[in-house]
């Protein structure tokens, strides 16, 4: 799946899930635009441990750089997600479950790619070292 499909389906997501929070509603817009906001946050939400968990998988098979690269990316999406996690509360007054299963997914995920990251470099430090 490539980014454009990928983008596609986020986009009709989204839609989909604004349309099932609007239905018959008789509410005011600054309500629907808040549940907007908050729909697009738990979109981040989701699609951020998501493509975390395929780049770490498919980084097995690739260099250093990019593993050091991807470890850098890893830890500004928590801290993205961490965020997204304090805005929907604050919106919402409310933490789902799955929210909070995500959230711990995501840092354990960080944390088995910074161990990976830790693994390969001291295997890298170990076979220059050996080769003087």
């Amino acid at each position: 799946m490539n980014i454009k499909n990928m983008f596609t389906a986020l986009v009709l997501g989204l839609i989909a899930l604004s349309s099932s929070h609007s239905q018959g509603a008789t509410t005011d817009s600054a309500y629907q635009s808040a549940q907007l906001i908050v729909t697009i946050f738990e979109c981040i939400l989701i699609a951020l441990p998501t493509a975390g968990l395929f780049l770490v998988v498919w980084s097995r098979w690739k260099h250093l750089r990019f593993k050091q690269l991807l470890q850098t990316a890893l830890n500004s999406s928590l801290v993205l997600m961490l965020i997204s996690m304090l805005t929907i509360n604050q919106l919402t007054h409310d933490f789902s479950s799955w929210l909070i299963i995500l959230a711990i997914s995501h840092t354990l995920l960080v944390g088995v790619n910074y161990l990976l990251v830790k693994q390969h470099t001291n295997r890298v430090k170990s076979t220059l070292t050996g080769c003087w």
